[in-house]
Parts: structure tokens; sequence; C-alpha cells
């Protein structure tokens, strides 16, 4: 298992310089290509609302001005791409071969932004996302990724990490996507100096949960200590926050909710509340 090719899903926001400082160190961590994804929307698709009434030339106007705009951010996002790629000494190329990594690819495509994310992310070993900023690509392209296509999702705080995979705490609370989490981090889980499984309670802490964790890491070759947190009237989000913050965790896995409970995941809830707050990359997989 290995991380080959990382997916960055742009807007041109000036927030996501970050971003994609982090999705670089982890390319340089894996030996792996960054594609710097930006998605223009089809100017002709906004055509059906505009109505039987509105001229030719009007809707000539309105494409021009949605042309000019996405050529802007495209711009934007192109420039802090390739400026981020020169800052960590990572070669720009044109192609998605093997040839020299790690390396950074830009794309500049047409189409529905959800669809265009979710079609790239299904051959993508990672997709990484900023904190919990409305502004910039996230939010259902979020949600494109993680759900549509599966993928696991790395989200980046303000700051650019310069390190990622040191010391990794994960948050495990026997669910299938916490599971599903753990396994997604195996490259990374097998490239720290530690690794320590959080395991949250309130009056009643069992460390079987996490040792059944341990096991399942030792077979990868990972050493896993166990640690007790008790919530304290915290919500989970916040108490594994500041676990992994407290130990110097450079990375939080942790699961991500789906279905009935996807609302929740990105609007509010422990996840987005280790989205909103968290100081360090999280990784999370559905």
């Amino acid at each position: 298992m290995s991380v080959r090719k990382i997916l960055v899903p742009l807007s041109g926001a000036a927030s996501e310089a970050s971003v994609i400082g982090t999705a670089l160190t982890v390319a340089r961590t894996f030996g792996a290509q960054v594609v710097g994804l930006f998605v223009r929307a089809d100017p002709t698709e906004a055509l059906p609302y505009l109505g039987d009434g509105v001229s030719g030339q009007v809707i000539e106007q309105l494409m021009q001005v949605a042309k000019e705009g996405a050529d802007a951010a495209s711009d934007r996002a192109r420039t802090m791409f390739a400026d981020a790629a020169a800052k960590a000494n990572v070669a720009l190329v044109q192609d998605g071969g093997a040839e020299r990594l790690p390396s950074a690819r830009f794309l500049d495509v047409s189409g529905h932004r959800d669809d265009i994310v979710a079609a790239h992310s299904r051959l993508s070993d990672l997709v990484v996302f900023g904190e919990g900023n409305a502004t910039a690509a996230g939010g259902s392209t979020l949600e494109a990724a993680l759900m549509s296509a599966g993928r696991p999702v790395l989200i980046a705080p303000k700051a650019c990490a310069i390190h990622v995979a040191g010391v990794v705490a994960i948050g495990w609370d026997e669910s299938p996507v916490a599971a599903h989490a753990v396994t997604a981090a195996i490259p990374f889980l097998g490239k720290a100096k530690s690794v320590t499984i959080l395991c949250i309670g309130n009056k009643e802490l069992d460390p079987k949960p996490g040792g059944l964790v341990a096991d399942y890491l030792s077979l990868h070759g990972i050493s896993a200590g166990v640690h007790l947190v008790e919530a304290q009237g915290r919500s989970v989000g916040g108490a594994l926050l500041d676990q992994a913050e407290k130990m110097g965790a450079d990375l939080l896995v942790v699961g991500g909710y789906g279905h009935s409970r996807l609302r929740e995941f990105i609007i509010g809830g422990a996840t987005q509340h280790i989205r909103s707050h968290a100081t360090i990359p999280v990784l999370m997989a559905h």
C-alpha cells in the first residue's frame, strides 16, 4: 500500500496556499505526485434558468463575464500552486507519469465541480482539503470525494504542515468508518515514529477495543499504544483534539460518518468540530 497520487481540488481562494503546502509535504514524504484540480463551471448549464425572455446579446455577455471570472480564478490557483511547488522544491510536470517524483501537476477542467472531483478522486490515493472554510473547495465537494469516490481525505490546518506522520493519534470508537480510517492510514502509520490509539469514554473506560486495533497494526509491523481518554463533559471531537495536541501529534486519524449522519459530519458534530478546530492534519475515511 502506497501513496502515489494526491488530489487537491482548488477554487483560487487565498486560503488554499496552506492546503497545497500540506499536500506537497505529504508528497515529499511518500514520493508522490500532487494534482491541483481547478474545475470551472460550464456557463451553458445556467441557460435554462435565465428564461425565454433573455436576449442572445445578454446571454453572450453573461457567458463572457463567467468565462473571465473563471479565467481569473484559474490563474490565481495556477500561480499559487506553482509558487508552493517551487517553495517545496517539487518539480512541476505536464503529465501523470512517474519519471520524476515527487512532482506537481495542475489541471484546469470544465464541468460540474462535484462530479469532476469525484471522478478524479476515484483514482487518487488521497484527497486534500482545507479546514472548515466555506469559501474553499470543500463542503459538497468534500462529500463527493469521501462518499461518492470512497477515498480517504486529509484535512489541512490553516498553517501549512511541515511534518506529517511523525507522531500519529487514532480516534477509535469501534465503528466501521473508524476501522476504514485506520486501514486507509496504514501508509502514514508505517512511517510514524509513534502511534497512539485514543479511546474516548465517560464512566467506564475499556482498553480492549483499542487493543484489537493494536493487534491489527502489529501485523503490519506497526507498534501502537492505547490511551484511554475521559470526555469529562467535552465533545468527542474536542476530547480527541485536546489529547492529540497534548501529545504533540502531527496527524489525527478519525472516521467520517455518512448516510443519515452525513450532514452532521459536514455541518456539525464531532468530525466537523475537528475539521474546524484542528491545528494538525486530520485523515478521515468513510
